[in-house]
């Protein structure tokens, strides 16, 4: 019978758990099919052009890494790698001096931390974001964090205000999320506003109590718990964006750094205005 099976269904695998027939060859064609339903995720690839130059701004500060780069940066070198873009890596003290080496990148990407000195020296025809704001892309949904910065506008005194870290570090005096992002917001908004922080796996259920959400680029997270996130916050109404998409609107300097996505499909000129 089964040899008679075989022959009439000549493109089916037949496996036995009991003898372990097969049992190689169908991970192997499990792994093969999932592999070409998944669309290819990118963080620069479709953005910037084969042979193009991508020059990264990388501060080196006291919450830098002794002897490493971060996640991000060093998954952004890779995509790079992997779509024929040249990456150029600096720091911001000599990123005047790289630009004037070349004849025009086709995108810088900076630090958020040093948006507004890197946005002063990158000359206004060439295009600029962050490490923060291409991962909103890639992790989860641009249009919707871009949309929940404006978030800042409404906020009002006693607001609580969530700033959530995927990943558990020691932080410091200079710490982005619980140092530099509420004195940033407190000065911009002039409200006394209350703050919850969460890091790691630590998502609160009570997403409602929240008047905005700030999260992380989310470099630890893959995208489906990103956007389970992004989910549970759309459904309780309450606005998320993160770390790069705010510090670009604190510093008005937002449309510029979403201009390098106009271009694309996946996200919408609507959202990006």
């Amino acid at each position: 019978k089964l040899e008679r099976l075989e022959s009439v269904c000549s493109n089916a695998l037949f496996v036995s758990a009991d003898k372990g027939t097969n049992i190689l060859r169908l991970k192997d064609e499990l792994i093969k099919r999932l592999k070409e339903d998944e669309p290819e995720e990118t963080i620069v690839g479709d953005l910037v052009p084969y042979n193009g130059r991508v020059v990264m701004v990388v501060p080196v500060d006291f919450e830098a890494p002794k002897g490493r780069i971060i996640l991000p940066q060093v998954q952004l070198i890779r995509d790079c790698l992997d779509h024929g873009i040249k990456s150029y890596v600096v720091r911001d003290s000599e990123l005047e001096s790289a630009l004037s080496d070349m004849s025009g990148p086709d995108l810088v990407v900076t630090d958020s931390q040093a948006f507004k000195n890197v946005s002063r020296i990158v000359p206004r025809d060439i295009k600029l974001t962050s490490f923060s704001i291409l991962f909103a892309r890639y992790k989860g949904d641009l249009g919707t964090l871009v949309n929940g910065a404006m978030k800042v506008e409404e906020l009002k005194d006693g607001d609580m205000v969530l700033i959530s870290e995927a990943c558990t570090h020691n932080y410091s005096h200079e710490d982005i999320g619980r140092v530099k992002i509420p004195m940033l917001l407190n000065k911009y908004t002039g409200k006394k506003i209350r703050y919850d922080f969460k890091m790691g796996s630590d998502f609160p259920e009570n997403i409602e109590e929240y008047a905005l959400v700030i999260h992380c680029g989310a470099c630890m997270l893959n995208r489906k718990a990103m956007q389970t996130r992004i989910d549970m916050c759309t459904e309780k109404n309450v606005k998320i964006t993160n770390y790069g998409v705010l510090l670009a609107y604190l510093n008005k300097i937002l449309p510029r750094c979403l201009e390098i996505f106009k271009s694309t499909e996946k996200d919408s000129a609507s959202s990006m205005e």
